[in-house]
């Protein structure tokens, strides 16, 4: 195998009969051919800069040119012709040493480059009577950044005329002329400039008098970019709820390249409530506010701005509800929507009634799917009324009860009912209760009617409970009584413990 290069396309040879192209790219070239180096102009005189620029690609008229100046910057850009020909005229040129660099870019972005050297100047014969120059500030080495303030300072004279008629030019390599004016009648020159751009400038003071002659001097700085704060919320989190009536922390972090943490300028704001906190981060950039926001969903910003006007920002997006607007629990229901226990899911407005001594509904009932027929009779002043149980003289009435249940460990069932006593009987009452036999323990009490019920007797444990009430002689007012029954001993996770309960009253001659 061998390769041969022809006009930038190698050709490579494979065995005998194979042959392989690859087009490949090369650098274009550049050189200046005047100046040749180390002339020395006089300030607005015509220097003329001529060279070569070619590619083995691309035709010259395309290839980009750019001349530029260590002093003064980017001169010019004027393309080459088709014999590759370029050239640049200039009489503008800024007082001092100059480095000029051609350089040369084809459509593939390689590049090349030539420079060439040469100073512009004033020899003593050709600037007699000039004026005199001298550049006090900034020195040379110093840097400031970006719209900083930047205070030029000079003093100008000449033996000639008067120092405040000297026409003066302040002038950067990057930017150009910024300033033009006259120094004041004691020849100094301030002047306050904040537009520089970043980058290295070669700075030129020039004064000229009224016969032309020039002076300058120079200095070289540097403008530094300066980038905006660093800005982060550390609390609260994205997604996070509070309540209205909640004083909420908010914490941040803010650093600068140029300015101290503690000089930079914080403000917090909601999108909702306007401003809620400003100030100064302290030393470590630490910033923090506190505040109580309005009901509904926030965007709060943290905007720092450093001592140069540079300003950045984070956010946060958090919610703010009214507590008793807030679904607590995730069952679907508020405090403000009827939820009786916004902490508990199985508990709220229709839900399913759970055997679990919990009012699940909020109906203000418990348990009641568990209800016996005789319900709601849970206490003395709301007892289920059977009417009369009584008989006439030696004779007895019974009433049965089946189907009855204890629904939760606070249920009690209370059954009223008139035995009927008259002056010539007297009355006996008795009472058995059936309860489950294994689980809980329960209490049956009898109580009548004396002014308020009274207790006459009760029986507690499990199985069989009985109490009885023996009427006195000449008593005619032992007619209503009540049959009280509940659990003093609940059994766990139940909600149907049936029982029955038969009343017998039975009725004699006492003579």
């Amino acid at each position: 195998m061998r390769s041969t290069l022809i006009a930038g396309i190698s050709l490579v040879w494979v065995g005998c009969n194979d042959t392989k192209l690859a087009v490949y790219n090369t650098p274009p070239t550049a050189s200046i051919i005047a100046p040749t180096g180390g002339e020395t102009y006089t300030p607005g005189d015509l220097v003329e800069l001529s060279g070569l620029a070619r590619d083995d690609q691309d035709n010259s008229e395309d290839l980009e040119i750019s001349w530029s100046s260590s002093l003064d910057g980017v001169l010019g850009e004027e393309p080459a012709d088709t014999n590759g020909d370029v050239y640049l005229a200039l009489t503008d040129l800024s007082t001092g040493d100059h480095a000029i660099t051609l350089t040369v870019a084809d459509s593939s972005g390689d590049t090349s480059t030539a420079s060439v050297e040469f100073t512009i100047a004033y020899d003593g014969e050709n600037n007699e009577g000039a004026p005199t120059v001298t550049f006090e500030g900034p020195t040379s080495g110093d840097t400031f950044y970006v719209d900083e303030d930047v205070t030029f300072v000079a003093t100008v004279s000449d033996e000639e005329q008067a120092w405040d008629t000297l026409s003066t030019t302040l002038k950067s390599s990057r930017d150009g002329v910024f300033w033009t004016g006259n120094p004041a009648t004691d020849g100094t020159v301030s002047e306050v400039y904040a537009a520089l751009s970043v980058g290295e400038h070669v700075i030129t003071l020039t004064a000229e008098d009224d016969d032309s002659n020039v002076a300058s001097d120079t200095r070289t700085i540097e403008v530094l970019g300066d980038d905006p704060p660093e800005v982060t919320i550390t609390a609260p989190i994205a997604g996070d709820v509070f309540s209205t009536d909640q004083i909420i922390t908010f914490e941040g972090e803010v650093t600068d390249d140029v300015t101290e943490s503690d000089e930079i300028a914080v403000v917090w704001e909601s999108d909702v409530d306007g401003e809620i906190g400003s100030g100064n981060p302290d030393s470590t950039g630490y910033t923090v506010v506190t505040a109580e926001l309005s009901e509904t969903a926030h965007v709060v910003t943290l905007t720092a701005t450093d001592a140069l006007g540079e300003e950045s920002s984070a956010t946060v997006t958090i919610d703010v509800v009214d507590p008793l607007n807030y679904d607590d629990d995730g069952d679907g229901w508020t405090e403000n929507e009827g939820d009786c226990d916004d902490d508990d899911a199985t508990v709220y407005p229709e839900a399913e009634e759970l055997c679990d001594d919990v009012d699940n509904d909020c109906d203000g009932d418990i348990n009641e799917d568990f209800w016996d027929a005789y319900e709601s009779n849970d206490d003395t002043s709301s007892p289920y009324d059977l009417g009369d149980v009584d008989a006439f003289l030696w004779d007895s009435e019974t009433v049965t009860l089946s189907g009855l249940n204890i629904h939760a460990e606070d249920d009690g069932d209370y059954f009223q009912f008139d035995a009927g006593d008259d002056y010539w009987e007297n009355v006996y009452i008795e009472v058995e209760v059936t309860t489950p036999a294994t689980s809980g323990d329960y209490t049956l009490v009898l109580y009548m009617d004396d002014g308020g019920w009274q207790v006459q007797q009760s029986d507690s444990g499990v199985g069989t409970l009985s109490v009885e009430y023996d009427g006195s002689r000449w008593d005619e007012d032992e007619d209503d009584f009540i049959v009280a029954v509940y659990a003093t001993s609940w059994p766990t996770d139940t909600c149907e413990e049936d029982y029955e309960i038969f009343i017998e009253a039975t009725t004699y001659n006492p003579w």
